[in-house]
């Protein structure tokens, strides 16, 4: 019974040989497949960017799929990547805000590939937490994968602090007394950039969340149930718009200070505190080797509901709906959230991100664990976190908010005429 097994083997094996020979004397008139190039723009430029290299270069090493990757800051991604995708001459992936009024824009006027079919294949939705799915998820279909949870909170420089006898402040009242012990040592007491004006929308976030609470602020973001131009909103923007910046907490002409300039006063020691996210982690531990930098959730405001974090989905890697090669986008895309990347993104880019990762194994700074230790309470349901909410706005409400505050801190709006103005964009985002 062996033998014509045998037989059937060997003349396959002959006709095998046979048939390579004529291939190799006549080729086949067939076109040999060209290797696969992805253009991804993302905006690691940071400490991360050498780490991100690598990560993007093993990925190539395994596949053979080419990366090719283009970075850029928040603000040029911004300005750029809308008509980049229109014109079809943009990245296949782009890891870039989530949220309606950034990548819903982008989905919207249908520049983003849906990813329900690739979440489905690859377990994406039993990898990921369910309310950052629920982040990148517009119009009831996934068009992201969140690679980032945000915490919005104030650093603040412990070793400053220490030498000088200060106490973090813990409410405004103690923010403002702080602000006169800080400037009269010649300290900056709060560095604060809002060129060109997003800046402002996470000092917004955590004070409407401490006046309305987490609850009330959700209902009015996600059920429009509530309205912006209440007594509370007012209190908000009046609190750190007007109220600070007179007391002389922060740097002079907010306006015209970038975030990343404001970012360096606060490395430098000039400036003693700095009210921004979690996603800042990594360039503190690269440009304060010599401080020791702590994060507290910010200062309550007389009259607030509680201290609350806001909290929410950062950035996202999107496919677009243009790219020629989708599917290695996907197998891209998954590469980035396996167990074994997941580790170096927070060991060595210092995310935070929305999946389980076991860091039993990794040196992790104590400002990146205090990160880690707030978002696990909120897991545990000991904290309550509150909304980021430029992330869940429409664009145009965004708009309104980004030029009005702007305007308050020049003095030419009231928080008042600002509050009824949101109202107003608010009611027209909603017919």
């Amino acid at each position: 019974m062996k033998h014509p097994q045998r037989r059937r083997s060997l003349v396959g094996t002959i006709s095998a040989v046979l048939l390579l020979m004529v291939i190799s004397v006549f080729p086949v008139a067939t076109s040999a497949q060209e290797p696969v190039e992805l253009l991804i723009w993302d905006q690691f430029t940071g400490p991360e960017n050498e780490v991100v290299n690598d990560i993007y270069q093993q990925f190539t090493d395994r596949t053979d799929i080419e990366i090719v990757r283009e970075s850029f800051d928040t603000d040029q991604m911004r300005q750029t990547v809308n008509t980049a995708l229109s014109s079809g001459t943009g990245p296949d992936i782009i890891f870039y805000d989530a949220g309606p009024g950034y990548a819903g824009v982008l989905a919207e006027a249908g520049l983003l590939l849906p990813l329900d079919e690739m979440a489905t294949q690859y377990g994406w939705r039993d990898r990921i937490i369910p309310s950052a799915i629920q982040g990148a998820t517009i119009d009831d279909q996934l068009y992201g994968m969140p690679l980032q949870i945000d915490l919005i909170g104030a650093y603040y420089n412990q070793t400053i602090f220490a030498e000088e006898g200060y106490t973090p402040p813990t409410t405004v009242e103690e923010l403002l007394a702080f602000c006169t012990q800080a400037s009269e040592a010649g300290y900056i007491p709060m560095a604060f950039g809002n060129n060109p004006g997003w800046q402002g929308f996470h000092q917004f976030s955590m004070l409407a969340n401490d006046m309305l609470g987490p609850d009330a602020l959700g209902q009015l973001l996600l059920e429009n149930e509530g309205t912006w131009d209440s007594p509370e909103i007012v209190s908000a923007i009046k609190t750190f718009f007007v109220d600070l910046q007179e007391a002389g907490c922060f740097n002079p002409d907010p306006n015209a200070l970038t975030y990343d300039d404001a970012n360096s006063l606060f490395y430098t020691g000039e400036a003693l505190m700095t009210p921004t996210g979690s996603w800042l982690v990594g360039d503190i531990a690269e440009n304060m080797p010599d401080y020791e930098v702590g994060m507290i959730p910010f200062p309550t405001p007389t009259g607030a509901q509680g201290q609350y974090w806001p909290s929410g989905i950062g950035s996202a890697f999107f496919i677009s709906a243009s790219s020629p090669n989708p599917t290695e986008a996907g197998q891209f895309v998954d590469y980035l959230f396996s167990p074994e990347v997941a580790q170096r993104w927070v060991g060595e880019a210092n995310f935070t991100l929305p999946m389980e990762v076991d860091t039993s194994t990794l040196q992790i700074s104590p400002l990146a664990q205090s990160v880690l230790d707030v978002l696990a309470s909120a897991s545990a349901g000991e904290i309550q976190l509150g909304y980021n909410v430029d992330v869940l706005a429409p664009a145009a409400f965004n708009d309104t908010l980004q030029n009005g505050l702007q305007a308050v801190l020049l003095g030419d709006m009231t928080p008042e005429q600002l509050a009824s103005e949101l109202q107003s964009t608010w009611e027209q985002t909603q017919l």
